[in-house]
């Protein structure tokens, strides 16, 4: 189930509104582009700023989209234990397939306060869980002793990995269950995470170019290195543009743009700015041949 490319998904909103229509149509655009799995309510879809109600009918629409064609993983983004276990709840009741877990952020917890949590969220639920490891924004890395420690959960399937220190899968393969998945967190270094024996990638440029993306991780799976580097090099101007100011204000900028959803996102955050919508435009237009 976790490999190729899974998309990050954005949430459409419409005058500070969740816009389920518009999500609709976006989820078929993704399934159209042969996109492996989406995830809903995650980092890329400003989790943190959505309601329990919010969060439950994304995860139902993107369900009844999917009509079982692709797996639907809902983001359990929250600090304390009793919040992810009651996301999960929800996330499993609304029709999600897996859960993606992150580490607890800000609390900072023990290695052994952190296995505990897990294994309470594996709990709560019957669903395959996907770890979420990402310092960055947690100010916590996971280590590969508390990793061995939470192979003893069965349903804990896969990690996806968004820290610096990527090629630490290669040591640690050999130590973890043999059918535990590898996801890319991050899309720059995904083509470099596929070749150290990466299984996917939970992916933001995957919601621009989804076929494109698609037919990078076919070319790898079938060998053809010609493929696979034209396809990198054409959209490594992209990873970096839908980075360039927080995520995920350009990849919905991006989305706008190509008509498919509108430009909007809470507070904290801001509309791409005027140099930056000129950059995505520019982007699109020579690296994707859109007219926008």
């Amino acid at each position: 189930m976790f490999q190729g490319y899974w998309a990050a998904v954005v949430t459409p909103f419409r005058h500070s509104r969740v816009d389920i229509a518009a999500f609709e149509r976006y989820i078929a655009t993704l399934i159209e582009g042969e996109i492996k799995g989406i995830v809903v309510c995650g980092s890329t879809g400003e989790a943190l700023s959505l309601t329990s109600e919010e969060r439950i009918s994304l995860i139902k629409a993107a369900k009844h989209m999917a009509e079982g064609r692709i797996p639907i993983a809902a983001g359990v983004i929250t600090t304390t234990t009793r919040d992810a276990s009651q996301q999960a709840k929800e996330a499993e009741k609304s029709g999600a397939d897996a859960l993606l877990a992150i580490t607890p952020f800000y609390i900072k917890p023990s290695p052994e306060g952190l296995y505990n949590h897990f294994y309470t969220l594996h709990e709560a639920t019957s669903l395959p869980i996907i770890l979420y490891n990402n310092p960055g924004r947690t100010g916590i890395d996971l280590d590969l002793n508390t990793l061995e420690k939470l192979m003893q959960l069965p349903r804990l399937m896969a990690l996806k990995e968004a820290s610096p220190h990527f090629t630490r899968i290669l040591s640690w393969r050999r130590h973890l269950r043999s059918d535990f998945s590898f996801m890319a967190g991050d899309d720059e270094s995904a083509p470099a995470f596929l070749a150290l024996g990466g299984d996917g990638i939970i992916s933001v440029t995957a919601n621009i170019a989804p076929k494109l993306c698609t037919e990078l991780y076919n070319a790898w799976i079938n060998a053809d290195l010609g493929t696979f580097a034209s396809i990198r090099d054409r959209l490594a101007p992209l990873h970096r543009a839908l980075f360039m100011e927080p995520n995920p204000c350009p990849t919905k900028y991006a989305l706008s743009v190509m008509g498919i959803i509108r430009d909007e996102v809470r507070l904290p955050l801001l509309p791409v700015t005027e140099p930056g919508q000129f950059i995505l435009r520019r982007v699109l237009q020579e690296g994707l041949g859109l007219d926008v």
